[in-house]
């Protein structure tokens, strides 16, 4: 499947900016969505009594923004399996544009606040089509476009090198 690049560049972005709204705070991030519209882009946070519930309103609201939004990235947190065996705090970016069969998702691990009252951006940020994580080798231009997104935030780029 052909990704477009303004949905790998919005993926870093959102990626970016959920990076820098938990950097320095012990909470878990709100879930929240970038809808692209026109050239603009809208910012929705996704608040619920549970990050369950928050979570399934974020992507009810992206897969109804399909309709209409140009390009979407959702960010959210979750734990994946490492290689220890135990889990590893990751950040969650699923994103879409026009010309996207569906959505892939962004993983990038890290290291919450809350640890050591210390952020930390953990490895590489994986990519997943078709509920595959893709070869990093094969991925690497494409995570290198998301890289590209990430240098876009003017809060979380010049912060994301010392949270490596």
């Amino acid at each position: 499947m052909p990704i477009p690049d303004v949905a790998l560049l919005l993926a870093g972005f959102v990626l970016a900016h959920a990076a820098w709204s938990v950097s320095d705070v012990p909470e878990l991030l709100v879930p929240l969505a970038i809808l692209e519209r026109q050239g603009a882009r809208h910012l929705v946070r996704f608040e619920a009594e549970t990050q369950e519930a928050a979570i399934s309103k974020g992507k009810a609201a992206t897969a109804e923004a399909s309709a209409t939004a140009d390009a979407w990235a959702f960010a959210r947190e979750g734990l994946m399996n490492n290689e220890y065996g135990s889990k590893t705090d990751v950040f969650l970016v699923d994103f879409w544009a026009r010309g996207m069969s569906e959505p892939a998702t962004i993983i990038q691990p890290f290291e919450p606040y809350a640890k050591r009252h210390h952020f930390r951006i953990v490895g590489t940020a994986m990519l997943v089509v078709d509920g595959k994580i893709q070869d990093s080798t094969k991925a690497a231009p494409l995570v290198a476009q998301v890289d590209a997104g990430i240098r876009q935030h003017s809060k979380a780029a010049p912060l994301w090198a010392k949270w490596r």
